[in-house]
C-alpha cells in the first residue's frame, strides 16, 4: 500500500516519514493530504489514518486523533491498530473509563500482534495508575495499585523493557507487596537499565537516568557516602535533573513520582531538593504616569523618569533573584508590567505575558495611551510580547471602555498562575509594585493584591512611593490620591461575565425515528431533573434536538453540573430501551464577558457574544464522555475552585467550524 500515491507523486511510505520528523507540522501536512481529491484514497489506506493520528496523539491533539480514528473505523473496522489508537486517543482525552473499556475488548482479539498486545497492556496499567493517584480511599487505592501491577507486569515479561519493568516495581511497593520482592523486582530492571545505557544514543538519556534512580529508590538506597557514589538514587536523579535542564514538565513529572513512592519509603526531606526548580511568580503594579495626570490635580505616582525605573527594576529584580523565580506571569502595561517581564527576560525565564484584550485597544489604554512621547513605551512592549514563552488573551475582542475587562483579567491571570504552580509542585507568590496611597480601583494594582489575599498564598510588595522619593527627592505622600482612571472606563449597562456550557449526544444523528421519542424521554427528562436538584440554577437554560445550552453567573455552578450531568447520563443504560449503546453526552464550558439582551423569539432575556459563540465550539471537539473547558474557566475555576475541581491540560485543539485554536482542559472533580 506504501507505493500508491495519494498527492503530488508522494507515497504513503514518504508521507509518514515526513510525519515522523520532529519538526513536522501534522496540522498542515494534513490538511495538504486529506481533502476531496484524496478521500477515495484515504478509504482505501488505512496506513494514512494510523499515521496521522498517531502524530496528532504525540503533539497533544487526542481530540482530533479521535475523530479521525473514528472516521478510519468505518472503512477499518477490524483493524486493530485503529482499535488501540482509539482507545489511546480517550486516555490522552482524559476519558478513563472508556479508554479501558476498548482496551479490554482489544485484548481479547486473537489476531492482536505481540507489538500491539505490549503497548495495550502497558496502556491499561497506566490508566489504573491514573486511578490510583486519583481516588482518597484506602481499598480502591490498593485494587487499582493491584491491577497496575499485573498489566506492567505482563508488559514486562513481553517486552523485556526497563520502562514497563520500573513501573511494575513501583506499582508492586504501592500494592504492598513484600518488601524482599520490591527489592528483588528493582534489582532486576537497574541491571537490564543500566545495560541499555550502554547502547548507542542511550548516553544523555534523562528518563533511562530516572530509571535508575527510581530502582535505587525502591532498593532504599537514596543517598550515597560522597557526592561521587553513583551507587544511590540521588546520584541519578541529579544526572537527569541536571540533563533535563530547562523541561521543568519532566523534571515535574520526576518529582511526583518519587513523592508517589514517599507513600511507602522513608525518602529523607532534604532528597526533595534535587527536584528544586524555582518558582512561579505572579506580577501587578503600577503603570507610567499618564501625561494629563498632573493637569488633573493628581500627584506623581510613577512619573517617567530614567533615575525611578532603574530604582524599580532593580528592585523587582532582587525580588525575582531571592526568589528564583522561573516561571512569571504578568500583563505588559507601560511601567512596572514591562520592567518585570524584561527582568524575567534577563534571567531567561519561562514568560507568560496576558492581555485583557484586543492588542491594538490594549496599547491606547495601558502603554502609550495613543500618544507619541509615549512610543518608547510601545516599542519595549512589542520587544517583551516578541521574546515571551506565551501571550494569553482573556478575551481577543476590542477594549468598549469597560472596567470589567480588566477585573476578569485579573482574575484570569491569577488562575493561570495557579494552575502553572499547581502543575510545578510549588508555591505561587505575587509580587506587586504599589504605592501604599494607592485607591482600590477595579482592575487596578491594589484591587489585584485585595483579590489575591483571597487565595490565601503568599505576596510580596515593593513599595513604590519609597523608591520615588529615594530617586526623585520627593517626599512619601501619605493621603490617597483622587481615582485616576479615564473616562471612558465606565460600566456597560448590559455586559456581565458568565459560565456558559453547551452539550449535546454523540451518535444522536444515527437514531432511527421509531426511537426518538423514547431518547428524549429519557435524556432531557434527566436533564430536567438535574437542573431542579442543583443547589445554583442557571440563569439562562436552552434546548434543540440533543442539544443544551445553560448559563451561569458562577464558574464553579457551571462547573458541578457539568460533571453532574455527565455522570447522570453515563448511568443511563439506553441498551435496556432500545437505544444505541454508545449514546453518551459531551460537554464544554468557557466562562467571559457576554451581552444580555431581550431575546423577541423567546419572549425573555437571552446571552449573546463572541464567548457564548466560543462555547459552543468547544463542545464538538470534545472527547465523549468527558467536560472539556477553555483556558479561561480552567483559570478562574483553579482561583475559586481550586480545592473541587481539577483541569488537566488536554492539548491546543482546532475548534467547529475553524472558529479558533485554544488551549483545552478536562474537567474532574479532586
Amino acid at each position: 500500500m506504501s507505493s500508491a500515491q495519494p498527492h503530488g507523486g508522494m507515497s504513503v511510505g514518504e508521507i509518514k516519514q515526513l510525519l515522523s520528523q520532529k519538526d513536522s507540522d501534522a496540522d498542515s501536512l494534513f490538511r495538504t493530504f486529506y481533502d476531496e481529491d484524496n478521500n477515495r484514497f484515504w478509504n482505501q489506506c488505512v496506513e494514512l489514518y494510523a499515521a496521522f493520528s498517531e502524530k496528532f496523539i504525540s503533539t497533544g491533539h487526542p481530540t482530533r486523533a479521535f475523530e479521525l480514528v473514528r472516521e478510519g473505523l468505518q472503512y477499518y473496522g477490524n483493524d486493530r491498530r485503529l482499535q488501540y489508537l482509539n482507545a489511546l486517543a480517550l486516555a490522552r482525552g482524559r476519558n478513563i473509563n472508556l479508554a479501558e473499556k476498548r482496551a479490554k475488548k482489544l485484548l481479547k482479539a486473537d489476531d492482536l500482534d505481540d507489538k500491539l498486545r505490549l503497548e495495550t497492556v502497558s496502556l491499561i496499567g497506566r490508566l489504573y495508575k491514573d486511578r490510583y493517584q486519583r481516588t482518597t480511599l484506602p481499598a480502591e487505592k490498593t485494587d487499582f495499585a493491584g491491577r497496575a501491577l499485573r498489566n506492567y507486569s505482563t508488559a514486562y515479561q513481553l517486552s523485556r523493557n526497563s520502562y514497563p519493568g520500573i513501573n511494575a516495581a513501583s506499582m508492586s511497593l504501592l500494592a504492598d507487596v513484600s518488601r524482599d520482592k520490591v527489592h528483588t523486582s528493582a534489582k532486576e530492571v537497574l541491571d537490564l537499565a543500566l545495560a541499555e545505557l550502554k547502547q548507542p544514543g542511550s548516553e544523555n538519556d534523562y528518563w533511562l537516568f530516572a530509571t535508575i534512580g527510581e530502582a535505587y529508590l525502591l532498593l532504599e538506597q537514596f543517598t550515597g557516602t560522597d557526592a561521587d557514589d553513583e551507587n544511590c538514587a540521588e546520584w541519578w536523579y541529579r544526572r537527569a535533573v541536571t540533563e533535563a535542564a530547562g523541561d521543568i514538565g519532566s523534571v515535574v513529572s520526576m518529582r511526583r513520582q518519587v513523592q508517589l513512592l514517599k507513600e511507602r519509603l522513608k525518602v529523607p526531606e532534604e532528597f526533595m531538593s534535587i527536584f528544586s526548580i524555582g518558582t512561579c511568580v505572579i506580577f501587578a503594579g503600577h503603570m507610567i504616569d499618564h501625561p494629563d495626570r498632573q493637569a488633573q490635580g493628581l500627584p506623581p505616582r510613577f512619573p517617567d523618569d530614567a533615575a525611578l525605573e532603574e530604582e524599580v527594576a532593580t528592585a523587582i529584580g532582587k525580588e525575582l533573584e531571592q526568589w528564583d523565580a522561573k516561571v512569571g506571569y504578568v500583563s505588559a502595561g507601560c511601567g512596572s508590567d514591562i520592567l518585570f517581564a524584561e527582568q524575567m527576560i534577563r534571567r531567561k525565564a519561562e514568560l507568560h505575558i496576558v492581555l485583557p484584550f484586543d492588542r491594538e485597544d490594549f496599547y491606547k489604554s495601558s502603554v502609550d495611551f495613543g500618544l507619541p512621547e509615549m512610543s518608547g513605551w510601545r516599542e519595549r512592549c512589542d520587544k517583551v510580547l516578541a521574546e515571551a514563552t506565551e501571550v494569553h488573551y482573556a478575551t481577543p475582542e476590542k477594549f468598549h471602555g469597560d472596567d470589567l475587562y480588566f477585573d476578569f483579567v485579573n482574575r484570569y491571570t491569577q488562575g493561570l498562575a495557579l494552575a502553572r504552580s499547581d502543575q510545578m509542585g510549588v508555591k505561587p507568590i505575587a509580587l506587586v509594585v504599589k504605592d501604599p496611597a494607592a485607591q482600590s480601583l477595579v482592575g487596578g494594582t491594589a484591587f489585584f493584591l485585595k483579590h489575591w489575599e483571597k487565595t490565601k498564598h503568599e505576596s510580596r510588595q515593593i513599595n513604590l512611593a519609597r523608591l520615588r522619593s529615594r530617586a526623585l527627592g520627593t517626599p512619601e505622600v501619605p493621603d490617597a490620591p483622587e481615582p485616576d482612571r479615564p473616562p471612558r472606563r465606565t460600566r456597560t449597562a448590559n455586559l456581565e461575565v458568565k459560565a456558559m456550557l453547551f452539550a449535546d449526544v454523540t451518535h444522536f444523528s444515527k437514531l432511527r425515528d421509531d426511537q426518538s421519542p423514547t431518547f428524549f424521554v429519557l435524556f432531557l427528562g434527566r436533564v430536567a431533573e438535574l437542573i431542579d436538584e442543583a443547589k445554583v440554577k442557571p440563569v439562562f437554560k436552552n434546548t434543540w434536538g440533543d442539544g443544551l445550552y445553560l448559563v451561569f453567573d458562577e464558574p464553579e455552578d457551571c462547573a458541578e453540573f457539568a460533571l453532574r450531568l455527565i455522570k447522570a447520563v453515563s448511568n443511563i443504560h439506553f441498551e435496556d430501551f432500545g437505544l444505541p449503546e454508545e449514546l453518551t453526552v459531551r460537554v464544554g464550558i468557557h466562562t467571559g464577558p457576554v451581552y444580555r439582551e431581550a431575546d423577541p423569539i423567546i419572549g425573555r432575556d437571552n446571552f449573546f457574544g463572541s464567548h457564548v459563540n466560543r462555547t459552543a465550539r468547544i463542545e464538538p471537539v470534545t472527547i465523549p464522555g468527558c467536560v472539556y473547558g477553555s483556558e479561561q474557566i480552567a483559570a478562574v475555576l483553579a482561583v475559586s475552585g481550586g480545592e473541587k475541581f481539577v483541569c488537566e491540560f488536554v492539548g491546543v485543539e482546532k475548534l467547529a467550524k475553524e472558529y479558533d485554536s485554544c488551549p483545552l482542559f478536562q474537567l474532574s472533580h479532586r
